[in-house]
This record gives structure tokens, C-alpha cells and sequence, in this order.
């Protein structure tokens, strides 16, 4: 069967509605002011956001996410080894950002710890002088902030450096995913699982109760496609949601094997006769 693609409604910046969202930007500023140390007034360092921008569709990014985009004098953004900076293309789609200053920041897809580590201090190391001059950086992140978000990694290490770090939440890849399959996440009573590519042990997880969310699969689809019909569960399937090459797969045997890398798989307990 042919997989459908999605149509996309016409897109809209969400101006000026970010206007409030800049101001509180602003304020940020405003507040911090300058401060007096050792007999001196220095000027207070930048502020770093980590902005969610949503899983694709430019409508679906805030008035907070826009109006601190706009507001940023500088906006840092991952790279891949291609020189895409697909949550910059988003955050363009929205947001009016001409004339910005922009970080491309590389991060290695590695399991080790260590090495994800040092990607975020190297991250950290190039934002860190942006701020030190007292201009303020937005770091754009798909997704939402807090759901293993790189932005999120990168805040942390900011923080522990001591600069000021603030948190502007996005849409989360599921809910959309969950919206554009016009399905619930969650029934009274039931919990909600999220699971990141690689858990640990998935026959485990999908025998908990309540509805799980398997997040970037793509790599260990056939694992992943085989252990999910053995527990029984029914499952859906959306690639790229957003995007305009979105794919929706209903059936766990319309996944393909060779699913991308933004795959989001969401499996519901079998529903009894």
C-alpha cells in the first residue's frame, strides 16, 4: 500500500503574537542589570536559552520560542556531518531571523557516555565567549527541552560553568505524533512509557501496563518490529512527523526495516474482545 504524506496547511509566522515573548526576553536583560565587583562595575553576562522548536512543522513552535528567537542576538544550532541544522530550518520557518549571529554546533551519535560528554563541554566551549561578551545565545532543539534534549545537556554544563540558563518548552515529538494518529497517549489509571532508542531490555518494557513510547528506533527496527509482536501489543508508526516527507505506518508490518532516524513508535496494549 501506498504510504500517505501529509499535507501541509499554509504556514504562518507567529508574529506579533511573539512580541510578549521578546519583552520578557528583554526583561531578562533589563533585570541583570550590571553588578559591582571588586571596587568595579562589569557587565552582567548573557543569558542562555534552550528553545524547543517542535518535531517539524513550523506552526507548532510557541509565541515564547519565537519572541526569545527573535530577541537573541545569537542563536546556536546542532550540525550534522552533512551541514544540516534541520532545527534552525524550523525555528526560520517561524521565526524572523535575519541577521543573527550562528553557532553550528557538532555532536557525536555515540552510545559512550564519555564521548557525549565532551561534545557538550565543546558545545559549551563555543557559546561560553558569546555570553562572556554579554550577548545572549538561544540554543534550538528539536522537540521539547526536557526529553533528551541536546539543548538540555548543553544548558547543564552552562550552569554548572555559572551563566544564567532558562528553559523555553516545546511541542514533544510524541504529542504531535499521538495528534497526527488521532490517538490518546494515555486512558484513566494507565501510565505513560517513554523509552529512548537502545533500552536496555525492551521485552521488559513492553510487558509494563499503559502505553509506550519507543523513541528514535530506526537503527534496530527488525529487533524492535520482532519483540513488539511477540508481546502481543499493537503498534503505529510515524517517520519525520511534521516534516514534509512524513510517513504514517498503522500496522506494526507496515513499519519498514529501514525506517529513519526520527521514527517514533508508539504501542498500545492489545486490546481484549
Amino acid at each position: 500500500n501506498d504510504v500517505p504524506l501529509r499535507k501541509d496547511p499554509p504556514r504562518r509566522r507567529c508574529r506579533p503574537d511573539a512580541e510578549r515573548a521578546a519583552s520578557r526576553a528583554r526583561e531578562d536583560r533589563g533585570a541583570r542589570g550590571t553588578r559591582r565587583e571588586n571596587g568595579r562595575m562589569d557587565a552582567v553576562k548573557g543569558m542562555f536559552y534552550a528553545v524547543g522548536v517542535g518535531p517539524g512543522d513550523p506552526m507548532w513552535m510557541t509565541r515564547e520560542a519565537c519572541g526569545v528567537l527573535e530577541a537573541c542576538p545569537v542563536i546556536a544550532a546542532p550540525q550534522t556531518a552533512s551541514g544540516e541544522m534541520l532545527a534552525l530550518s524550523i525555528a526560520q520557518g517561524a521565526a524572523e531571523l535575519g541577521g543573527k549571529t550562528v553557532l553550528p554546533l557538532s555532536f557525536a551519535m555515540s552510545r559512550d557516555a564519555a564521548v557525549r560528554a565532551a561534545g557538550y563541554a565543546h558545545a559549551a566551549d563555543a557559546i561560553a565567549p558569546e555570553l562572556d561578551a554579554g550577548r545572549d545565545v538561544a540554543m534550538v532543539n528539536l522537540g521539547d527541552v526536557s526529553i533528551y534534549a541536546t539543548a538540555y545537556y548543553v544548558l547543564d554544563e552552562l550552569r554548572r560553568r555559572g551563566y544564567d540558563t532558562r528553559m523555553v518548552p516545546g511541542v514533544a515529538s510524541f504529542s504531535a505524533v499521538a495528534a497526527a494518529l488521532g490517538r490518546s497517549l494515555t486512558e484513566m489509571e494507565l501510565p505513560l512509557h517513554i523509552y529512548p532508542a537502545g533500552a536496555s531490555d525492551l521485552d521488559a518494557a513492553l510487558a509494563q501496563p499503559g502505553t509506550k513510547v519507543l523513541m528514535k528506533t530506526g537503527k534496530q527496527m527488525k529487533t524492535v518490529k520482532e519483540q513488539i509482536k511477540a508481546s502481543g501489543s499493537e503498534a503505529m508508526m510515524i517517520q519525520n512527523c511534521g516534516m514534509p516527507d512524513e510517513q504514517i505506518y498503522r500496522t506494526v508490518d507496515e513499519i519498514p526495516e529501514d525506517a529513519g532516524y526520527y521514527s517514533l513508535i508508539i504501542v498500545k496494549e492489545e486490546k481484549k474482545p
